[in-house]
C-alpha cells in the first residue's frame, strides 16, 4: 500500500527545508495514496496540520491560512462518496502540542459523534468488506479510558516505535493493545529518517527482502533528513525505489515523500 510521510506538508513554512509532498491530499488519494501520516497541534479546539515548528498552509506563504484537520477530513469525505468501495488509513498523531487525553477527546467530538458510519474506529483489524467508503483511524494518541472503549477508541498505534539509528537492521517491533493491556496484532516499523541517501536505501531494500509477516503492519519509511533535506535526498531515494526490483509478495506499506502516480503504481502493482 502507498503511504505518505508528513502528508499534509506540500505549502509548509520553512519550505525548502520542511516540505516533503508536491500533492494535497485529495491528489495524493487520486495517484493512489491509501496511508496518511497527518500531524496535528491543538489550539482552541482547532487542529492545525503541522510538522515541529512549522504549519501546514493552505497555499504558499507565511501570510496564507494554516490547513485545518477540517480541511483534511473533509477533503477524505469527498473522496470516498465518489469512490465507496476505497478506505483511507488515517493516522492521527499530536504535534508541538502536550494535551494529552483531550487531543482525542476533542478530535472523537469534533470528527466523529456526529458521523460515526463515516469512520473505522474499532480497536481492532478490521475485514476489507467492514470498511469500504470509511477512514479507518490509526491512534497514535492517548485515550481517556474513562469515556472511551475498544468500540470507540480507533486501532491502537500508541506503540509506534521512535527508530532513530543508524544500523541498517534497526527495526522495530510494536504491539497494538486492547485498553484493557492485551496484545492483538503488532507492527513493524523501519524509520530510520536519520540515515542519508545511500545509507538509507540500503535499510529500506534490507527491510523489504526480510521475512515479513502477512499477519502484521509492516511500515516501511523512505524518508531520510541526514546531511540534506528532504526534497534534496528524495532524488536519489525515489529514483532507486523507482528501478527497485519489487516481488510479488507482502511488503506493507511503503511510506514515501513527494509521492507521484509513478511512484505509487509501482507499489500497488505488487499486490497483482
Amino acid at each position: 500500500m502507498p503511504g505518505t510521510h508528513d502528508s499534509a506538508c506540500r505549502f509548509v513554512d520553512f519550505g525548502f527545508i520542511s516540505q516533503t509532498q508536491t500533492l494535497s491530499v485529495t491528489q495524493q488519494l487520486e495517484a493512489g495514496v491509501r496511508y496518511f501520516d497527518f500531524r496535528f497541534k491543538l489550539v482552541c479546539d482547532t487542529f492545525l496540520a503541522n510538522h515541529s515548528i512549522c504549519y501546514c498552509r493552505k497555499k504558499k506563504g507565511f501570510w496564507n491560512e494554516v490547513l485545518t484537520c477540517d480541511d483534511i477530513v473533509k477533503e477524505c469525505f469527498d473522496f470516498l462518496s465518489e469512490n465507496p468501495t476505497e478506505t483511507i488509513l488515517f493516522q492521527l498523531k499530536e504535534a508541538e502540542s502536550h494535551t494529552g487525553d483531550e487531543f482525542y477527546n476533542v478530535f472523537y467530538k469534533k470528527y466523529i459523534e456526529d458521523v460515526p458510519g463515516k469512520w473505522f474506529i474499532e480497536n481492532r483489524i478490521p475485514a476489507m468488506g467492514e470498511v469500504r467508503g470509511k477512514i479507518i483511524l490509526l491512534r497514535a494518541v492517548s485515550v481517556d479510558k474513562e469515556k472511551f472503549t475498544d468500540k470507540n477508541s480507533g486501532i491502537d498505534f500508541t506503540a509506534y516505535p521512535y527508530v532513530g539509528s543508524f544500523n541498517v537492521d534497526d527495526w522495530r517491533r510494536g504491539e497494538l493493545k486492547k485498553l484493557d493491556g492485551t496484545s492483538y496484532g503488532a507492527m513493524l516499523v523501519q524509520d530510520s529518517y536519520k540515515s542519508e541517501g545511500k545509507h538509507k536505501l540500503q535499510t529500506v531494500t534490507r527491510f523489504l527482502e526480510s521475512n515479513l509477516r502477512d499477519d502484521e503492519f509492516n511500515i516501511c519509511y523512505t524518508s531520510c533528513t541526514r546531511i540534506f533535506v528532504p526534497r534534496i535526498n528524495v532524488k536519489y531515494i525515489n529514483k532507486q525505489i523507482l528501478s527497485y526490483n519489487f516481488k510479488r509478495k507482502y511488503y506493507g506499506i511503503i511510506v514515501t515523500d513527494f509521492i507521484d502516480k509513478e511512484i505509487s503504481g509501482k507499489i500497488i502493482r505488487t499486490n497483482f
